[in-house]
């Protein structure tokens, strides 16, 4: 027979009010009473019954979570980072996969819905723009927070995006390039919407000048993407001298066909990433990123949706994660200058020596 609440309580001489209470970690309980209980748990093999859990609490202690590709790092860190948080708090997570596919979004979320988590974490495939979701997110009975992807006057955790576009922008004019392309993930993700404003900006910001041929939109998170933009770009007269890509798979696939033209990186053509995925620093040329901290912004939404929880406060806030430059060779152009200095001294005392 499965061991009871009631058995640990007769098993310890306590009544079962002070042993769920001490189970729930009540200021009430003392620190010794509540370590026999748990040491009582663990001998007697007792397995807390959610259900009756659920009655007393009315909580499942269960939260929903909602990606677009599980396949991604992007949204794999992002999970981790929510467990860390939430399985010590003592929920569990239902992980769900809409394929980018917005009409399944509705079907997961109301699954979600009926079967009474606590809390949803959502990065949606919805349009930004679409207002008839967003008023049907506003109206939900159990708190919510976007992640990674921003809906108007919703409760927001993500990467600052338009920080993200600006500073990859000024990066590749710091480091001299003055013809500087885009490769845009699609105008109906909210994600690559920022990029591309930050970008615009700082074109403004520097001084230079914006070509609208120079922005080409892309399979946002796919290889192929980046390639047959970068090869477009390298149509053009003048072509561009550096290349800002929305996601690091862009990146690489732009990094191949400009290896495959004959380009050295980053002597002919500089290009930046987003996204730090582990694999970028491994490729042919180390590829240069903006790093959205993937892990942090994880941390960030699952403690505020557990405040939401707790406190039952609803009102809509965001929280905006900055990003990190990562320089590697692919933009690097200041490091390779010094890099060059230093043998080119050494030779010049070489032939010195030698005459």
């Amino acid at each position: 027979m499965a061991i009871r609440l009631k058995d640990v309580a007769q098993h310890l001489q306590l009544s079962v009010s002070t042993v769920s209470a001490a189970l729930q970690n009540r200021e009430d309980i003392s620190e010794a009473t509540r370590i026999r209980v748990v040491e009582a748990v663990e001998q007697l093999g007792y397995h807390p019954n959610s259900l009756a859990r659920g009655l007393i609490t009315r909580k499942t202690f269960v939260l929903g979570v909602i990606v677009p590709d599980l396949s991604r790092s992007f949204f794999a860190e992002v999970l981790k980072g929510i467990d860390s948080i939430t399985s010590p708090a003592g929920y569990n997570l239902l992980v769900c996969n809409t394929e980018e596919n917005a009409k399944r979004e509705k079907e997961i979320l109301n699954m979600l819905l009926s079967n009474q988590v606590d809390g949803v974490l959502l990065a949606s495939a919805h349009d930004p723009n679409d207002a008839d979701w967003r008023t049907r997110l506003a109206r939900l009975a159990v708190p919510l927070v976007l992640i990674d992807r921003r809906l108007a006057a919703m409760t927001f955790v993500g990467g600052d995006d338009e920080a993200i576009g600006f500073e990859a922008t000024r990066h590749l004019f710091e480091q001299g390039y003055r013809r500087i392309a885009h490769i845009a993930g699609p105008k109906t993700i909210s994600t690559a919407v920022g990029r591309l404003k930050g970008y615009r900006r700082a074109l403004k910001a520097t001084g230079l000048k914006a070509r609208e041929d120079y922005v080409i939109e892309s399979n946002y998170h796919d290889e192929s993407g980046g390639y047959d933009a970068m090869r477009k770009l390298l149509g053009f007269s003048p072509r561009p001298d550096a290349v800002f890509a929305a996601s690091d798979p862009n990146a690489i696939g732009a990094l191949q066909a400009a290896l495959e033209a004959g380009l050295r990186l980053p002597q002919d053509i500089g290009l930046i990433g987003v996204g730090n995925h582990r694999y970028g620093r491994y490729l042919r040329v180390p590829l240069s990123t903006v790093d959205q901290q993937r892990s942090t912004i994880g941390h960030s939404a699952a403690n505020l949706l557990l405040s939401l929880i707790e406190k039952e406060q609803f009102r809509p806030r965001s929280i905006l994660v900055p990003p990190k430059l990562v320089i590697r060779d692919s933009s690097n152009r200041a490091e390779l200058g010094r890099s060059r200095t230093p043998r080119t001294a050494a030779a010049q005392n070489g032939n010195r020596r030698m005459r």
